[in-house]
């Protein structure tokens, strides 16, 4: 009981209570409550968080009549000492058993570069969305005519007095230099791509401490990029990152829908292929799982086997988009990659070499 209420003392569950993205996945889940176990679970587990203040209340206020409560001051680091104890106990193995696998060793110093990189990366990613996004009100808005579009100013300030500026490429700088409202529409959308790397970008430094799956992640929103325009400060000073085993359950996720949706796709006739053996493979991925409420992969509210073509198409771009950042961020971490010098959207540096293994 006391472990449970120890919870509520936790900034992580009063976040996950102002999170929009909860109350977006629990809709979505209220959408499939009637026809599948994990929306059902989904819930229940959402319900507990809520009525856990009010069982907390209601536990002191028993607490209070029946005089226990001056008891609560031993209790608490009783119980403490308690968990403590059992967590450091290992269970006796009578046979002998296999060391257990451990992830490489990241060095402070590597960590601290990589942040360093992420935060400067995420910050020209910020600008670039957020002159996207303030293209796309120009655009489709009357302004009045005392109105001073400013953003283009800001951002060239931004990047000149962070040292990015220097660090992008020509391309990129011409198009934040273009006048405000010029940009088109094939810009707008290239730009907007980067909005996946960008959030996954904020979750890897700690700025967000959750990452929906792919098929449960709403659309991508300027505002996001706004914010850290405005208080850069969330992304170049912050040394914090999330742990390798997270980032290895991040990229398992995206790897699940992006096969999944492949083969979906395979199977459709969306994609075709030349070899026989993948063509079965997504033949056999697809049959298996239609129509399985309880086990196949959701996109919103839907199944995937029930998805139609554009959401199956946009969860393929975004899924592999999530895997290869993610796949680029562990090659870092490991060594296999070395950090670019440049920061480009429009026009990407030669990837480079793979370090040479010694």
């Amino acid at each position: 009981m006391f472990a449970r209420f120890f919870h509520l003392c936790r900034k992580s569950h009063w976040r996950q209570l102002i999170r929009r993205s909860t109350w977006y996945e629990a809709r979505l889940s209220l959408r499939r409550i009637h026809k599948d176990r994990r929306a059902r679970w989904h819930l229940i587990n959402l319900g507990f968080i809520l009525l856990l203040p009010v069982f907390f209340l209601a536990y002191l206020v028993v607490l209070l009549k029946s005089g226990a409560i001056f008891l609560l001051p031993f209790a608490i680091p009783a119980v403490w000492w308690i968990r403590r104890n059992n967590k450091r106990s290992e269970p006796m193995h009578i046979t002998p058993q296999p060391e257990p696998l451990k992830p490489a060793e990241v060095t402070q110093e590597q960590r601290e570069r990589l942040c360093t990189f992420l935060g400067e990366l995420g910050l020209f990613y910020a600008v670039m969305l957020d002159r996207a996004g303030s293209e796309l009100v120009v655009q489709q808005k009357k302004l009045p005519p005392d109105i001073e579009i400013i953003s283009r100013r800001t951002h060239i300030d931004l990047l000149r007095h962070t040292g990015i500026w220097d660090k992008i490429l020509p391309a990129d700088r011409e198009a934040v230099m273009i006048a405000d409202g010029h940009w088109d529409q094939p810009m707008i959308r290239r730009v907007s791509l980067a909005m996946e790397p960008y959030r996954l970008i904020r979750w890897l430094l700690r700025v967000d401490s959750y990452l929906p799956l792919v098929g449960r992640q709403s659309e991508g929103n300027f505002a996001l990029a706004h914010e850290m325009v405005l208080v850069p400060e969330k992304l170049l000073r912050t040394r914090e990152f999330v742990t390798t085993e997270d980032l290895d359950l991040a990229l398992h996720g995206a790897r699940e829908y992006f096969y999944r949706c492949l083969a979906e796709s395979i199977h459709r006739g969306y994609r075709t292929l030349n070899n026989k053996e993948a063509s079965q493979w997504a033949a056999d991925v697809a049959t298996r799982l239609s129509g399985r409420q309880h086990e196949d992969l959701t996109i919103g509210a839907k199944l995937v086997s029930e998805a139609d073509a554009d959401e199956i198409a946009w969860t393929i771009t975004h899924s592999h988009t999530r895997m290869t950042f993610l796949n680029l961020i562990t090659g870092f971490l490991n060594g296999a990659r070395t950090l670019p010098l440049r920061f480009s959207l429009l026009k990407p540096e030669p990837e480079p070499a793979p370090a040479a293994s010694s």
